[in-house]
């Protein structure tokens, strides 16, 4: 499956071929979670998911009756209203798992994530958040029935869809080990790439990744996390860089690429998921504080905005702090 980064010809791909992509929100925040969301998907050689699918997935803006996948800032455009990233999010965790979740623990646990350590934060409790929050569960449920089949006519395959969140007290935790903002990023962006790359072993995949920070040498680190992996450097640029990685003639090509959630749908989707969870968990962090001082203006848990949040909140008893702010 061809994708806008791709610089491969259609004509030497297989009959079939498998795209992955992962994107990470929330690094930025002083509040709340970073999450990295992955996609992994299979479908005809030299297709493009966005026009294959253009019956019921749209791009560039949204249209009634699709489902928008695009960069996930474009899709969820701030505010606290989460209708449109929901909507993205929840016809796809549908469409691939044949029924949407109906809590946020329900949905953590369908994309590999343990909410138990999670519920640690009494702001998030027991994960309970019904869903959706913002649209109407019976047009999300025949949408995703429609997009289901709409994949099977199109020959597309849902492989993977995974998340990672790495909530305050465990990203501290990280800070701490390493020192290093963005080797705590890559350690846990590394988790979910890992997975993807399982998910496309033997397929001669290709893995699009929204390029980490201002970094663009990635091969020392990946030999750092995969010592045993053969690892060929195709190229190393500030806007892309490009590796090989596995057996000569079985390998997969992996993209680190500047804007790759614009430019590659599972990355795009993948970006829409860790989007829509990120701000669902911000979403209960808002109500728990908001049930004890009903005149609080939520946030998104960004610096300036965070720290007046948390000027707010400074005397609400029975806060556990050290889950709450980051470290950097």
């Amino acid at each position: 499956m061809a994708e806008a980064v791709s610089t491969q010809p259609a004509a030497a791909l297989n009959q079939r071929r498998v795209l992955a992509g992962l994107d990470e929100v929330g690094l930025g925040p002083i509040l709340g979670p970073m999450v990295i969301g992955g996609v992994a998907l299979e479908g005809p050689a030299g297709g493009d998911p966005w026009r294959l699918l253009r019956k019921l997935v749209c791009r560039d803006r949204t249209e009634k009756g699709k489902v928008r996948v695009a960069d996930s800032k474009k899709v969820h455009k701030g505010g606290h209203q989460l209708g449109p990233i929901e909507h993205t999010a929840l016809t796809f965790v549908g469409a691939w798992h044949g029924s949407l979740p109906a809590t946020l623990a329900e949905l953590l646990r369908l994309l590999g994530v343990d909410p138990a350590p999670l519920a640690r934060c009494p702001w998030y409790g027991a994960l309970e958040l019904r869903l959706p929050i913002d649209n109407d569960r019976g047009e999300l449920e025949l949408l995703a029935h429609r997009l289901r089949r709409e994949l099977d006519a199109k020959q597309i395959e849902l492989l993977r869809l995974a998340l990672r969140v790495v909530d305050v007290e465990e990203f501290n935790a990280l800070i701490d080990a390493t020192d290093n903002k963005s080797d705590t990023h890559f350690s846990a962006y590394a988790d979910v790439l890992g997975g993807l790359l399982e998910a496309v072993r033997g397929r001669r995949g290709h893995v699009v990744a929204d390029r980490c920070g201002g970094r663009f040498h990635y091969r020392n680190t990946l030999r750092r996390r995969w010592p045993d992996t053969r690892i060929v450097v195709i190229d190393e640029q500030p806007e892309r860089s490009e590796y090989l990685l596995g057996e000569e003639g079985d390998e997969t090509r992996l993209t680190f690429a500047e804007k790759a959630d614009g430019r590659a749908f599972p990355t795009a989707l993948a970006s829409c998921l860790a989007k829509f969870v990120r701000e669902a968990m911000i979403h209960s962090l808002n109500d728990w504080f908001r049930a004890r001082l009903p005149d609080l203006e939520p946030t998104a848990g960004y610096y300036v905005d965070g720290h007046r949040f948390l000027a707010a909140v400074r005397d609400v008893p029975e806060v556990p702090w050290e889950r709450l702010v980051r470290s950097r």
